[in-house]
């Protein structure tokens, strides 16, 4: 039995950019069996078949919007019921993931918990070469941009656990920082994974957003859709600054930046209003130094 299921939900192979950047990102993942089996999930042109070249389990008859677009909570839970091991991670379909993920994942706690990380930008326009060993994290960790800690695009977690999961459309914002909070609000350690896990994502367009508006093109009616299911997130956007842990090459330890406290105390002061005076007042004093 594997050690951890992967799941995701690729788009459409159709665009010869998007197809890829999405097999070098199987292709990585394929490189991590026999610890980690994957689930490719969806009915898009081309994924069966991608699904059976990189030895993937294919999962057809995902639930979708109008749009077409697969949702979320139908997609967890698919994967609950046909993956194997003790945990689950949804991934994004154009990460590419290396050993150091199968190394973060042994050192997870036995307990419910929420696992996120950071990702590096990086400009990938060929076939990714897996056999240098680490060239790829060095190559990455100096070429690449690390994200400014917006979101997350892994998710790892017990495979037992039902966080509730709203019926998200896949790929559009807001879904993510609600996975935080909802971990958060459930109690669960929030484990940020980026000091040992470099999780490359290979940068695209967002075309294929239907009824994409305005500048930021992942904007539109799904989005808009996205956020009114993600109660609470018009008050507080949760990201990887609000994790209660550190993940690191030297195994788990609180989360006690800077950055990481006053991420909670913007959490809890935004969302308890009781709580609203106290955090004026502490703006005020700032701005009288």
């Amino acid at each position: 039995m594997s050690l951890i299921t992967l799941f995701t939900i690729p788009k459409a192979f159709t665009d010869p950019h998007v197809s890829l950047i999405q097999r070098n990102a199987l292709a990585s993942w394929q490189r991590l069996a026999p610890e980690v089996a994957v689930l490719v999930i969806g009915d898009d042109p081309g994924v069966a078949d991608a699904a059976r070249e990189f030895g993937a389990t294919h999962v057809a008859g995902v639930a979708t919007n109008d749009f077409g677009t697969p949702l979320l909570d139908s997609a967890f839970r698919e994967a609950a019921a046909r993956g194997s091991g003790e945990s689950l991670c949804y991934v994004n379909a154009d990460i590419v993931l290396l050993d150091d993920f199968v190394a973060a994942a042994r050192r997870l706690p036995g307990e419910p918990y929420l696992g996120i990380g950071r990702r590096w930008d990086c400009d990938i326009d060929e076939p990714l070469d897996f056999s240098g060993g680490g060239a790829l994290r060095e190559w990455a960790l100096q070429h690449g941009t690390l994200d400014q800690g917006r979101g997350s695009d892994y998710f790892i977690f017990r495979r037992e656990t039902d966080f509730g999961l709203p019926p998200f459309a896949v790929g559009r914002p807001g879904w993510d920082n609600w996975m935080i909070g909802r971990a958060l609000e459930l109690g669960y350690p929030l484990i940020d994974l980026t000091g040992g896990v470099v999780a490359i994502h290979q940068n695209h367009d967002y075309r294929h957003v239907a009824g994409a508006t305005g500048s930021a093109t992942w904007e539109g009616p799904e989005a808009k859709r996205n956020r009114e299911l993600a109660t609470g997130i018009e008050r507080y956007v949760h990201s990887p600054y609000n994790a209660t842990h550190l993940l690191g090459p030297n195994g788990l330890r609180p989360a006690r930046s800077l950055k990481h406290l006053r991420a909670r105390f913007e959490a809890f002061v935004t969302l308890r209003p009781i709580a609203r005076p106290l955090h004026r007042l502490v703006r005020l004093a700032r701005r009288s130094r």
